[in-house]
């Protein structure tokens, strides 16, 4: 690997930055932390997920009714609390319910490498769920499962499948969870469309990412509304409603089907974390939508370099060339109030795959395109199957269309969140400031925060992300003073936070109320103030 002659160790086209250059714009945020002690605090988030309107999309929508026959997978690596909370809810909406309990073993301990080998296991794992599922669907016993919380998804004409992405009390009891879904849904299609209507997309990040593809009529069917029905029905075969469209919570920033002979995504691509852990500052390139050469990246990126040695050779199923390493994914999230966890970050179920969906975060994927029939081919023919991640957490997105060019997010802020009619949408249900406002914002030494970006942070994230959960977590009422943070953000104004009032008032269908003096239910805030 090339290094700066002025500075050994330091990748050749790294990042370099006289100042931090969003310290004043995206000042990091936190939000309260807060014990949860019993079920009864769990329960108002959960009825507000029960009655949502289902999806197949990564919003907790489970669309409880009476007499329904579910079946709720959990493990071992789910808190106690969680599995209780969740039995109660079902049982209050009339559900006739299966626990289905998994022994995974001891709860891992992540760090960013593991990636690697998880995903070449767990993808294979998955492509073999779907065909459990199939059979399940037809066997008839159950009308939805509640089952993991990403990746994989199915025809859900005979049976239905949601998401379980609640591992911890801290994770459930966040307001993520009581947002309104008619808001996310108006989150989503207010990105959506704006993708549909780009000729041109370009993503750049200050960690190192500058990439831009052309956003192909042939992506798209004739009104562009929805993918290009051929290339879906190649993709999705036998799930084309499912793939000819976004993901709730999961907006495609690239349309996930490969148009051959024009794929031209090009530039590069960098992050530190991935869907498990942070991980050493690492940077892909990209010609054709290929990823031609891998740098950095420590452990992680020697794995990488090796399984991509190991497979450019081969041809997979639907791929516009040979090899595994092409990139498919930008998944934009949307919802304001996702937040990485801290207790217990990074390990089990508690990693960096749930904090994908917070709006305006983006996910890069690249490998096979996950749950399609083409990986599940590509599985069954013996095919190492998997696809990897970066995540970059201050993109600003450009659209170019034309005669007219667009910001779809800038510097990690996704503007749907500024748009008026979304905010007159919000207000409606409680207030902008309640709902739009981010909850939680990563403080990167050298990005947003004083410090210098490779020594502070880069070289080794997961150092420095370690040692800010515990501030954040163990002193919460100093953390963002310390980072240089945005101190609202430390305030649970509505208590709803950990089961407080607010969150109570919304599950009965009411507008929260302001707590007196701004300070948290349960009586902490940052700085003393």
């Amino acid at each position: 690997m090339l290094q700066h002659a002025g500075r050994p160790g330091l990748p050749t086209s790294f990042p370099r930055f006289d100042a931090p250059p969003l310290i004043g714009s995206r000042k990091p945020r936190c939000p309260p932390y807060t014990t949860v002690s019993s079920v009864d605090q769990l329960m108002p988030y959960l009825d507000v997920v029960a009655r949502r309107p289902y999806n197949q999309g990564l919003h907790a929508c489970w669309d409880l009714k009476a007499g329904e026959r579910i079946q709720l997978r959990v493990d071992n690596w789910h808190d106690p609390m969680v599995i209780e909370a969740c039995k109660r809810i079902l049982e209050k909406y009339g559900c006739k319910y299966e626990l289905l309990y998994i022994d995974k073993g001891p709860v891992r301990q992540w760090t960013g490498a593991d990636e690697v080998e998880y995903y070449l296991y767990r993808t294979k794992e998955l492509a073999e769920w779907m065909d459990q599922w199939d059979v399940m669907s037809k066997e008839g016993k159950f009308d939805k499962l509640l089952w993991g919380y990403g990746g994989p998804v199915l025809v859900d004409t005979d049976m239905k499948i949601q998401r379980m992405p609640f591992i911890t009390p801290e994770i459930l009891a966040s307001p993520a969870h009581l947002m309104p879904y008619e808001l996310l849904q108006a989150i989503d299609l207010w990105t959506w469309k704006r993708i549909l209507t780009a000729k041109r997309v370009r993503i750049t990040d200050p960690e190192g990412t500058d990439v831009e593809y052309t956003n192909h009529d042939g992506y798209y069917d004739r009104k562009r509304e929805f993918l290009n029905p051929d290339l879906v029905h190649d993709t999705w075969t036998g799930n084309e409603g499912f793939g000819r469209t976004y993901l709730p919570g999961h907006v495609l920033g690239k349309p996930w089907v490969y148009l051959a002979g024009k794929e031209d995504g090009n530039g590069v691509i960098a992050g530190t974390t991935n869907h498990i852990s942070p991980v050493d500052w690492t940077q892909l390139v990209i010609e054709g939508s290929r990823i031609v050469e891998i740098n950095a990246g420590g452990e992680f990126g020697e794995k990488l370099r090796k399984l991509k040695a190991e497979t450019d050779h081969l041809t997979y199923p639907g791929f516009p060339g040979k090899g595994l390493f092409y990139w498919w994914e930008a998944s934009i999230g949307t919802n304001p109030h996702i937040h990485r966890p801290r207790l217990g970050f990074p390990s089990g179920w508690i990693n960096c795959l749930y904090e994908r969906v917070r709006s305006g975060v983006i996910h890069i994927g690249f490998g096979t395109i996950i749950s399609s029939m083409n990986e599940r081919r590509a599985a069954k023919a013996g095919l190492p199957v998997g696809h990897w991640h970066l995540h970059l957490y201050f993109p600003t997105v450009r659209l170019e269309r034309e005669g007219d060019n667009e910001t779809l997010i800038e510097n990690g802020r996704l503007l749907a969140l500024d748009d008026p009619e979304i905010r007159k949408l919000a207000d409606k249900h409680g207030g902008a400031d309640l709902w739009l406002q981010e909850s939680w914002i990563p403080a990167v030494p050298g990005v947003n925060m004083a410090g210098d970006y490779w020594e502070h942070y880069a070289k080794d994230p997961m150092k420095w992300v370690n040692a800010e959960l515990t501030i954040c977590r163990e002193f919460h009422h100093l953390f963002m003073p310390m980072v240089g943070g945005d101190p609202s953000a430390c305030h649970d104004k509505y208590g709803v936070w950990g089961g407080g009032p607010g969150a109570h008032a919304i599950a009965a269908g009411q507008k929260p109320q302001p707590i007196a003096h701004g300070h948290t239910h349960n009586g902490s805030c940052c700085g003393g103030h």
